[in-house]
């Protein structure tokens, strides 16, 4: 199990996707139509071997905009975890009690994306790519991004190697996510998977958030340069953008 990919959601989808090539030089790999289905239209962006999607409703019934109604604003919206066998992990989840919400079974393709309520209030999908054989090969193929997302790949960008998950309860989060994917806690707060990891901190009790995204680049230097220069907001911690903080890590 790994971390592939995370999404935002956003009113401005140009601006955030602007923002992060402006910052670390990501570029737009796929844009899918399909995704019109749920209200949205998207924009997935490779960082090394993982992804950041951008997400914005285009629809007053879309899922996520009502989320950014409740958030108030831009916020991280999804975790998508690939699995070698997606269909044992929908079982095995579902049979701890968590519903699913939407089911996706193509020829290469499957995947399950479970209620935020009964997944420690993130939304979560677990994916499986049929067409890849190695799970942890770097560039494997990934449908969420099209068939041509590794020509859009950036040198300056190595990897997602965190999400970190606010609540007010961390302790407790992270014992139900550790009880969820099915992998031991290696601290109290620290749960590693076989590529990139989760991480719990304590929130403002407004419930639990995805706050940060880690980042593996070549110079976290250069980043906080760009992201000072183009008036982002920058902390010692990283750089805000589509509500979520991306801290650059060498």
């Amino acid at each position: 199990m790994r971390l592939r990919q995370i999404a935002l959601a956003s009113r401005d989808l140009d601006a955030v996707a602007d923002n992060l090539a402006i910052v670390f030089g990501l570029k737009v790999a796929f844009r899918d139509p399909h995704i019109i289905h749920y209200g949205l239209r998207n924009a997935v962006i490779p960082a090394g071997p993982a992804f950041i999607e951008v997400l914005e409703p285009v629809r007053p019934d879309a899922s996520a905009g009502r989320f950014l109604a409740r958030r108030g604003g831009d916020a991280g919206y999804m975790l998508i975890l690939q699995v070698a066998d997606a269909e044992a992990e929908r079982a095995r989840i579902s049979n701890l009690g968590v519903r699913v919400v939407d089911d996706i079974d193509r020829p290469g393709y499957r995947a399950a994306h479970f209620h935020p309520n009964d997944f420690g209030g993130i939304l979560t999908s677990v994916d499986q790519q049929r067409t890849t054989g190695d799970l942890l090969d770097p560039f494997g193929d990934w449908w969420p991004a099209g068939p041509d997302w590794r020509e859009a790949r950036t040198d300056e960008v190595l990897d997602v190697t965190a999400a970190v998950l606010a609540a007010a309860d961390p302790v407790a989060l992270a014992k139900q996510w550790s009880a969820l994917v099915g992998r031991p806690l290696s601290e109290p707060l620290r749960l590693p998977l076989d590529r990139g990891e989760l991480r719990f901190v304590a929130g403002d009790g407004g419930g639990t958030s995805i706050q940060a995204i880690e980042v593996a680049v070549r110079s976290p230097e250069a980043v906080m340069e760009r992201a000072r220069r183009a008036g982002l907001g920058v902390s010692d911690e990283g750089v805000l953008i589509g509500g979520v903080r991306f801290t650059p890590v060498g």
